[in-house]
């Protein structure tokens, strides 16, 4: 029983043809994906930018001024 599991595994594997994921229906799906998460690395780098920035201006503003709230 096992060896024919294990024959019919091989066989299985070596018929597949395995394509490059550009050549079937699932090509617009990956290059949107890619592109989402292209945007999601810019908008996190944005975001830091943005932190050190903020952090940065709070530094600078000196310790004789105090933040107002609300």
């Amino acid at each position: 029983m096992i060896l024919a599991t294990v024959f019919l595994a091989l066989a299985l594997f070596a018929c597949s043809d395995s394509k490059e994921i550009k050549d079937t229906v699932f090509a617009p799906a990956e290059q949107a994906k890619d592109k989402a998460r292209a945007l999601e690395n810019r908008l996190k780098d944005a975001a830091e930018k943005n932190r050190e920035s903020l952090k940065a201006s709070k530094q600078g503003a000196g310790a004789d001024q105090q933040q107002e709230g609300y």
